[in-house]
């Protein structure tokens, strides 16, 4: 082993040492400044999320002050005095409440004179000073920034002596965006409508550098850029490059001479390790198994045949290829994340099952988030057992690829399935479309209690419901699968505050603006599934791309039985209700949205047993494979 470690060392040093050495030769000599690159994220990132939540909260204040002033209560209390308008709202004759961070104001503008505050809720909250000033306007307060809209009303009464106006704010906390440049050392300032909100101490006479918001005209981001310095000599590291890498050479052939003498010894042919069910052949020069969240491992070779031979990585596999205990068959699909193979995992005694390996991209293995996130959704998933969860089988790591094995469900996702029928106009039978839902439901809900090993609630959210999440097999069973993006308290990483993940067509509006979420996000995603199944339409319910918010017409689509009259009455509350944009005004848990399609299959004899959907999903493959 003496020879194979001085070979190794000595390539080392001898490459280090060229590198050390070709960089002092080309590197520049003059002066150099600039942000860091940690610096450089933190301030694109910063203007990305606060343009962003700008965008999204301008379009919401937008279409709540829009609602509020089409309301006869609001234009009747706007004939009235604070003292009465105050009394109706706490008699719940104003039919509305705040929002978090939402401020509503209701006014009146005597002819002549300036506005008058009728009423404020939240009482003393943080109040925009374009009360009564039809328009649109994003205001910076200290650590927050508030976005306001105005609309003026014409009162019940007195139309001729005042006019009146509702205004609706959004307060957006500065807080995560500063501390997040603070971090990265970034020095300057936020300046929006002629305000300014330090950052940091810039250097005095520091040059700038200004990022603007797209979504606020003269808002920008000024950054003081760090001082320039000057770069050292490159003599030092030509040297010293070269002294490692003669070192290095010297090894290298001390290494190569002590090698031969051993080789002339002995040759000792590697042995698998037993009951791995391998020839040494198929084995090659060492194992590879899976172990817990660890690995010994080496690059995976091919079964010996005439065109089929040498080491191979995971990121290549072909059918036949061995990785672990496992055989692969082929490959079922590619992800943002990871490649998923059919393989077949062989036992004692001719034992053999097909499970699902999901191998993670080799250049993801090298982001430490990425692999963070790719762990958790097998740790979060193995939490959950029920049988309409796709089930966790094992993780680890072989050589440099992480992988993820899974339960293997011979049949077809449901978005596929979906746009089958679309594109053939064939619905989905209404039992059949409520019995998916219902299971669904259960495994998500499933989800939401699952617990970690010592019994606490994981508080987990999916966050990701879409129909291309869902399998469904030739046998009639639905899984719930992909928890990559799923938060729990308990998983090891932490999501960037203002990080938006998911798929935007299908996200709860608090989720795409980056709120915190719970399982009612969960609600909303699979209310869009639900919409999608029983009248055959692809929704889009991204909130930044419509820019069009609201509460009383939310979520801007038509009823489902205007879409599909053989649909039972119920459905269009029950979905349209689990859309609501206030996520208060939807089912609070994914079991009582499933109960409610429950009760409509009751209601009307509608019951789909796993041989229903099995017939369905069959036909619907048979056609696809036509």
């Amino acid at each position: 082993m003496a020879n194979t470690a001085l070979v190794a060392v000595g390539a080392v040093m001898l490459a280090a040492g060229a590198g050390v050495a070709g960089y002092g030769l080309t590197r520049p000599t003059g002066t150099t400044g600039g942000l860091t690159p940690e610096a450089s994220s933190a301030m694109s990132s910063a203007v990305a999320g606060l343009d962003g939540d700008i965008k999204a909260a301008r379009a919401k204040v937008d279409e709540r002050a829009k609602t509020l002033a089409t309301f006869q209560q609001v234009k009747a209390g706007l004939s009235a005095d604070a003292a009465t308008v105050n009394d109706m709202y706490k008699a719940g004759a104003l039919a509305f409440k705040p929002d978090t961070g939402e401020v509503i104001e209701l006014g009146q503008i005597p002819n002549g004179k300036p506005p008058i505050t009728l009423l404020l809720q939240p009482e003393n909250a943080m109040r925009s000073s374009y009360a009564g000033k039809p328009g649109s306007y994003v205001e910076l307060m200290g650590d927050h920034v508030l976005v306001t809209d105005v609309q003026s009303v014409t009162p019940a009464d007195h139309a001729d002596q005042l006019s009146g106006y509702v205004m609706v704010s959004q307060q957006l906390d500065l807080s995560p965006a500063l501390a997040a440049l603070d971090k990265a050392h970034v020095a300057g300032s936020l300046e929006i409508a002629g305000k300014s909100r330090a950052i940091g101490t810039p250097s005095p006479g520091a040059e700038t550098q200004a990022m603007p918001l797209a979504s606020t005209p003269g808002a920008q981001l000024v950054v003081a850029m760090p001082p320039k310095t000057t770069a050292g000599s490159a003599t030092p590291l030509v040297a010293g490059g070269g002294g490692l890498g003669g070192l290095g050479a010297i090894l290298l052939v001390v290494g190569l001479v002590t090698g031969k003498r051993s080789r002339e010894q002995a040759v000792v042919p590697p042995q698998a390790p037993q009951g791995t069910g391998l020839t040494p052949a198929q084995f090659g020069a060492a194992a590879t198994q899976l172990q817990g969240n660890a690995a010994t491992a080496a690059p995976l070779t091919m079964p010996s045949s005439a065109d089929q031979s040498g080491p191979i990585m995971a990121v290549n596999l072909r059918p036949g290829a061995i990785i672990g205990r496992w055989e692969i068959i082929k490959r079922l699909g590619s992800g943002g994340m990871a490649d998923v193979y059919l393989a077949r995992a062989r036992g004692e005694a001719g034992f053999a099952k097909q499970v699902a390996i999901k191998v993670m991209h080799p250049h993801l293995a090298r982001n430490e988030r990425a692999v963070e996130h790719f762990l958790d959704e097998a740790r979060l998933a193995a939490q959950i057992s029920h049988p309409n969860v796709v089930q966790i089988q094992d993780l680890g790591k072989i050589g440099e690829d992480y992988v993820i094995v899974m339960e293997y469900v011979d049949g077809i996702d449901l978005e596929r399935l979906l746009a089958s029928a679309r594109a053939a106009q064939r619905p989905v039978p209404i039992d059949v479309g409520l019995g998916i839902l219902a299971r669904i439901c259960d495994g998500l809900e499933a989800a939401h209690r699952a617990t970690t090993g010592d019994g606490r609630p994981m508080n987990l959210v999916h966050r990701d419901v879409k129909a291309a999440n869902v399998l469904v097999s030739r046998q009639g069973t639905v899984k719930v699968v992909d928890f990559g993006i799923a938060k729990a308290a308990s998983q090891s990483h932490m999501t960037v505050a203002g990080e938006t993940k998911g798929t935007p067509s299908m996200m709860a509006p608090e989720q795409r603006v980056g709120e915190q979420v719970d399982v009612r996000a969960d609600v909303y995603s699979t209310a869009a599934v639900a919409y999608e199944i029983v009248t055959g339409h692809n929704v889009n319910l991204d909130v930044a791309a419509l820019a069009h918010l609201g509460i009383e017409n939310w979520p801007h689509l038509p009823a489902p039985t205007t879409q599909r009259a053989q649909l039972p009455a119920e459905l269009d509350s029950i979905i349209i209700g689990a859309l609501a944009f206030e996520r208060e005004r939807r089912p609070p848990t994914c079991a009582a949205l499933g109960a409610a399609f429950e009760g409509v299959m009751k209601r009307y004899n509608l019951a789909a047993s796993d041989k229903d959907i099995a017939r369905w999903v069959s036909s619907e493959i048979d056609r696809l494979a036509a």
